[in-house]
């Protein structure tokens, strides 16, 4: 499922994670009126902290953890199973920043995202 953000203001997008699973919930498309933005030589960001004590528990970052930017505007967001263990149940909060080749950081979207238990054991 893809989500289209204007990308005026942050878009607010909270996510449910299950412990212990591989997490894609799907891309999100950043346009500006109708365009989609490019990309291409762009990095990327993404902070969960803990929702009480602000501590970062989880940095994604672009091209090469968790995060992917293409060239037709489309934002793609993974967490491995490894990564959605690590995180204790309960409720983080997120930010994603997009920095542009002149280094101009702009927030892209922003949430709640709550972690439940797995009811099934991985091995």
């Amino acid at each position: 499922m893809a989500t289209i953000i204007d990308t005026t203001t942050p878009a607010r997008i909270d996510y449910t994670v299950w412990q212990g699973d591989d997490f894609a919930p799907g891309t999100i498309t950043a346009d500006v009126s109708g365009t989609p933005i490019n990309f291409t030589g762009y990095s990327a960001k993404m902070e969960i902290r803990l929702a009480t004590t602000n501590e970062v528990q989880l940095t994604l970052t672009s091209p090469s953890s968790g995060i992917t930017l293409s060239s037709v505007g489309v934002i793609t967001i993974t967490m491995t199973a490894a990564q959605t263990n690590a995180l204790a149940a309960g409720e983080y909060r997120y930010d994603l920043q997009i920095t542009s080749p002149l280094a101009k950081i702009k927030t892209y979207t922003w949430g709640i995202i709550i972690v439940s238990n797995d009811v099934t054991a991985n091995a």
